[in-house]
Parts: structure tokens; sequence; C-alpha cells
């Protein structure tokens, strides 16, 4: 779920100035960065969350469209949870992450009906990849296939835990949240405005201990110079990759979490999300080693890194949090409430 986002009005992803290769960032111009994703900024204090409101609750049928397989089907909302908890996240981790997933994955399928449908997928509220929507697995269909022997048993457990959280949402200022999760993410998640250029107040940068439990916390790419070359012919046409590599980098500037915001590469100043892509890399937490005319990268933490970080959701559980307590660590000054209007 990771990619261009939209909120409401066109809300539409130092901090510290790190250098992972030589050099300074230098004084110029800023990196544009065109606001066509999601958006929010409002250092909230953990004293001033709150966790649970019930008074509260948000208008919604209960049904939902979603394209699978390049197929429009309509849907009860509670069914298309339950498959993208099943696509999201492992049966293994504890029960109050598991929670606290469904809930995020419920709230973002909301947001996303309500915000109305893109024309990515004109006949539905969201669609089955999780670069645009999120994971989608029908248990019906695919359980054996991904769990074997114990699917029937690790598909009861995903039931379960969205069962225990029918209905249930996050809001803030009395509307579904844009409810962004990852993998898992460094020791601090990133800030919205440091991936995706705008400001959102519930998707700020707070601890995230436990993501080096995620098999690929800590990853490497090794790419050749001619493939970066031809890479960035596409990307960043403009990029000048002549020469000796070890010039290409000359700055980055980082987040509080320490994911690059925007960079010097090839004389001209990138965006960290734009370069991770070109490159393949994990995340945008990543440094470097260039050995000739190859280029090794190594990255912390695995995907864009904002808001519930899954693996963190997992060590939070471990250590007695509950999905309400993790729920309001990850964004911070929601407020959970329920559905009403379900047929």
């Amino acid at each position: 779920m990771k990619k261009v986002l939209i909120i409401g009005l066109l809300l539409t992803a130092v901090i510290y100035a790190l250098p992972v290769f030589c050099g300074l960032l230098e004084e110029d111009s800023p990196l544009p960065i065109p606001q066509d994703s999601i958006a929010v900024d409002a250092e909230i204090t953990p004293q001033e969350q709150e966790t649970t409101d019930t008074t509260q609750t948000v208008e919604a049928s209960g049904k939902i469209t979603v394209l699978v397989d390049g197929e429009a089907r309509e849907m009860d909302l509670e069914d298309y949870v339950v498959s993208v908890v099943a696509g999201e996240i492992s049966p293994d981790f504890p029960t109050e992450a598991i929670r606290a997933q469904a809930v995020a994955a419920r709230t973002y399928a909301l947001y996303k009906q309500q915000a109305g449908r893109p024309a990515q997928h004109e006949d539905a509220d969201v669609c089955d990849q999780p670069a645009h929507c999120a994971a989608f697995v029908d248990l019906k269909t695919e359980a054996s296939a991904r769990w074997g022997e114990t699917a029937q048993t690790d598909a009861q457990i995903l039931q379960k835990a969205v069962q225990d959280t029918a209905g249930q949402v996050l809001v803030y200022e009395g509307k579904p949240i844009v409810a962004v999760f990852s993998s898992a993410a460094g020791e601090k998640t990133e800030r919205a405005a440091d991936v995706w250029g705008s400001e959102i107040p519930y998707l700020q940068s707070v601890d995230s201990p436990g993501g080096e439990q995620c098999p690929k916390y800590h990853a490497t790419v090794t790419l050749e110079a001619d493939e970066i070359r031809q890479r960035a012919a596409q990307t960043f046409p403009s990029a000048d990759l002549s020469g000796d590599p070890t010039n290409w980098f000359k700055a980055s500037e980082r987040s509080q979490a320490g994911g690059i915001i925007r960079m010097k590469f090839g004389g001209i100043e990138v965006r960290g999300t734009d370069l991770r892509t070109m490159l393949g890399l994990n995340s945008t937490n990543f440094t470097v080693d260039i050995s000739g005319d190859t280029l090794t990268f190594t990255t912390t933490g695995y995907g864009h890194g904002v808001g519930l970080s899954q693996w963190g959701a997992k060590y939070a559980a471990e250590q007695g949090q509950t999905y309400e307590q993790i729920l309001a660590h990850y964004y911070p000054g929601t407020t959970l409430t329920t559905i009403s209007g379900a047929e």
C-alpha cells in the first residue's frame, strides 16, 4: 500500500541532513514535490491521544466493490477486511497485532470508498494491488496454497481477529483516516510529509521498536553502473551519470526516521521515494558502498514506513499492548469508533 494516495481537498511522502555519500546538502532551490498524495502535521503528544470513543459513529453501507483479478465484485466490507488481513499479515502474529491490522485495513478501505473511485479502477472502490490499495487473499480458494496443512486453523485465526473488531475504524475530525501501513519501519516511522510531501497530523514519526525481527529489515541490492545509467535514463533523463560513480551521489537530506527525503543525484535533486523505486530498494533509508563500477545499496526497514508498522505491532503486542494502544501509538490523535448504517 504503498504509493500515491489522495486525501480530502487535495491534501493530496533537519530533520537531519546526514550525508550518505560525500558532501553536505547544497543551498539551492528545494526539490518541488508534487502534492498528489496524502496529507498532516501537528505535534500531538501521547497525553493528547484518545484511544476509544464509541459515542462517535461513521455512516457506511457495509458493502464494498473490489477489483479482483480485473473483475469488479461487490462484497460485505467485513469479508473484504478478512481477505486484506489474510494478504497483509501472518496468522502467526499475536492476536492484538492482527486486530490492529484489521482496524487499519477496514479504515483504509472505508477512506478509499468515501474518497471516490480513481481512474485506476473506475468500477470499484478498491483493488487487489498492494501498491495501490491492499493485498487480497480469497480464503475460499487460496488458503490451502498459502498455508498448506494449517490453512483451516490460520484462516480461523484471521477471521476471529476481524470479528473481534467488527465495524471499528479510526477517525480524525470525524472522518476515516488514511490508515496506511507497511511491513517494518526503522527505529521510527516516517512522517507522511517526508515520504509523500504532504502533512497529515496523525501520520507523524513515532518510535517503532521491533522492526528488526522482520527478515527483510536489513537488505542489500548490488547494481552495476551501466544498469543504473539505463534505469536513470528513463526516470531521471537530465541526471549526469558520466564518469566515476562516486561523483553521482553528492548529498542527501534525511528525515527524522532516517529515510532520504531528497538527494543530489547526477547533479539534479530527486526525491528519495523516486530513487528507491528506480533502484528497487526496500526503503528510502539506505547507504551505498561504491567499488569501481559496482554499487551496493544497504537498506534499513521494509516499505514506506508511514503509519502502522506490522512488525512493530507484533513487538508491541508481545510486550502486552492491546490493539487499541497499538493503533493510538501509530496513528496519534485519532479516535477509535464504530460504523453505523450497515445492512
